[in-house]
Parts: structure tokens; C-alpha cells; sequence
């Protein structure tokens, strides 16, 4: 089976409008571990962003604010009708800040994603070797911020087409060869993938 990381491109595709924030229309949930001070604050539910950046809306919208998965319903539409279940969709508001284009066209529907697939990161095999973890939250410190190939935990995925790491991971999303396929297929824009083993 084949597997790969996927995201928005905005980093080499500058052409497209991308998220600057993210005013929040739900219960936020906000925390901090008193322990190790990691914390998190973020809208449960529903929210509105602020675009600025390019004049072209994509199909995968970059969120620097939060690194959430938001995707044109275009996109939902055709998980769905592929049978790609595996994930909850919730709308995304749109506004344009000072810093949009002067020339920007209207947005399409956008939603934010929330993966329910799920696997474990083998954190061995992707290079990373754990240094200390947190009696309290469980945050983990490894050698390495950032890992450059993710590995699957044998046996740890779920079969969803859709899927996360929820407890090391929670907003890296992973996707089966079939999902990867069809946002080919369809020419969903600003997307890379990155090969998963």
C-alpha cells in the first residue's frame, strides 16, 4: 500500500489567496500544561479567516494562523462521491483583509477538515529519537524538529483513505495512493504530497 503526506502549496505557488487569520465563531478550546507550558487554542467548530496573497482562490487554502486542513467544496464533494469518508466537514467563512489582492474574485465554499482516519508514526524509523516526555500532557521532545519522511507504525493504520497520527501528529494529514489519484485526476489546486513508507 502506498501512502503520502499531503498539504497546500503556497510556499512555491504564489498565485493563490492563503489564510492570515482566523476569527473564531465556536467555542474555542484553549489549554496549557502546566508542566511542560505547551498550549493550544484553537476554534472547536465553525470560523472565518482572512485572506490575503494572491488574486486566484485554491482548492486547498493555506492557513498560516493554524495549520488546519481547509479545502474548497469542491473537494469535499468529490471525496464523497468517491466514497472518502473519512473526515468531518465544517464551513469556513471568508473575508478579505487589507492585504488581498485589489483584483481578488469571489471565494468559493470553503470547509475546514477534520480528519477521523487514523495510524501511529513510527517515530524510530522516521529518523526521530525521543528525548523526554511530559508526565502530564505526554508532549514528546525529540532530536529532530522536524521530520522529513514520515514511516507508518506497521500495522497501526486504520484503512481510511484519510488519515492522522491524532495523538504525536494531529495536523499532519496522510492519504491512501487512491485519494492522491483522484485530486490528480480533478486538478485540485495548490497541493503537494510528499511519498510516506
Amino acid at each position: 500500500m502506498r501512502f503520502f503526506k499531503f498539504n497546500h502549496n503556497n510556499s512555491q505557488e504564489r498565485q493563490w489567496a492563503r489564510a492570515t487569520s482566523v476569527q473564531p465563531k465556536s467555542h474555542q478550546i484553549a489549554w496549557q500544561c502546566s508542566t511542560c507550558g505547551r498550549a493550544a487554542k484553537y476554534p472547536s467548530g465553525i470560523f472565518d479567516v482572512t485572506v490575503e496573497g494572491g488574486p486566484l482562490f485554491p482548492d486547498f487554502l493555506g492557513c498560516g494562523a493554524y495549520p488546519f486542513l481547509i479545502v474548497s467544496e469542491r473537494v469535499v464533494r468529490g471525496w464523497e462521491q468517491c466514497g472518502i469518508t473519512s473526515f468531518r466537514a465544517i464551513p469556513v467563512g471568508i473575508t478579505n483583509g487589507s492585504g488581498g489582492h485589489p483584483g481578488m474574485l469571489a471565494p468559493p465554499k470553503y470547509y475546514r477538515i477534520e480528519v477521523t482516519g487514523e495510524c501511529r508514526i513510527d517515530f524510530t524509523a522516521s529518523g526521530a529519537v525521543i528525548k523526554s516526555i511530559c508526565g502530564r500532557c505526554g508532549e514528546m521532545e525529540t532530536d529532530v524538529p522536524y521530520i522529513k519522511t514520515y514511516y507508518i507504525l506497521e500495522g497501526s493504520w486504520d484503512g481510511s483513505p484519510l488519515f492522522r497520527d491524532h495523538r504525536f501528529f494531529p495536523m499532519v494529514t496522510f492519504c491512501t495512493a487512491e485519494a492522491k489519484d483522484l485530486a490528480l485526476n480533478e486538478h485540485y489546486t495548490n497541493l503537494r504530497f510528499q511519498p510516506v513508507t
